[in-house]
């Protein structure tokens, strides 16, 4: 998948095009998995330790690998020479050390040791009409969330999702402290994954994998949408 001399994959993957995004998705989600159940070295004041996800970390991990990485900026940052597995356990490893560092597990000055593995990549296979109708459906559920949002929220999902900007950055834009902006951020999270819920479309999906990949997809559908009219 991504491979660099598909120039036509490459451009489709850095316009966020979900059939696209859904085949990187299935094809590197098992690597990125193993990968996040590992323990990582990390070096702080207090010296150097191996440290791991809790479980229901890291399931959160595995999902927040996958929206940073569909973020507008991160799909553009990836040259498409260099391996993509390589660079996606980057994020992986970042967003590892994040989590355990929001959780109080590792201070907020440690430091990830760890390189990302190059590991061996797997061929992608041709989206089919079940990706291409989830697709569709995802488009039209994201497009009727954002509408119904009020104008602030509306702002934050237009800076963090849309535009792709840093938390700092988008906290400065809305006058808003970091920690402000992270708490209406997580709250926007949960509200459209609950809205998806409600829709039945979420609940429809027959497996977790698939209902995990709907909301991956989706948040990585608002960077493809530009800005409201």
């Amino acid at each position: 998948m991504l491979p660099a001399n598909d120039r036509a994959t490459l451009e489709a993957f850095r316009r966020g095009e979900p059939s696209v995004l859904t085949q990187v998705y299935r094809t590197y989600s098992p690597e990125v998995e193993r990968y996040l159940s590992r323990r990582f070295l990390v070096r702080s004041q207090a010296g150097t330790r191996p440290v791991s996800l809790t479980p229901l970390d890291l399931d959160s991990a595995h999902q927040e690998t996958f929206v940073r990485a569909f973020r507008p900026s991160m799909r553009l940052a990836y040259d498409g020479v260099r391996p993509y597995l390589g660079f996606l356990l980057t994020i992986a490893n970042s967003t590892a050390i994040d989590l355990m560092r929001a959780s109080g597990r590792v201070a907020r000055e440690s430091i990830s040791l760890d390189e990302a593995p190059h590991l061996q990549q797997v061929p992608g296979e041709t989206p089919g009409p079940e990706e291409q109708a989830m697709e569709a459906e995802v488009r039209r559920l994201v497009r009727h969330f954002l509408e119904g949002l009020p104008e602030q929220e509306r702002d934050l999902a237009r800076l963090r999702f849309m535009e792709g900007l840093s938390q700092e950055a988008a906290a400065e834009r809305l006058g808003l402290t970091r920690a402000e902006l992270r708490v209406r951020e997580r709250r926007l999270r949960v509200q459209f994954t609950e809205y998806l819920k409600a829709s039945g479309w979420l609940e429809s999906l027959p497996t977790p994998q698939q209902r995990e990949l709907a909301v991956i997809l989706a948040f990585s559908v608002l960077g493809t949408l530009g800005s409201m009219p």
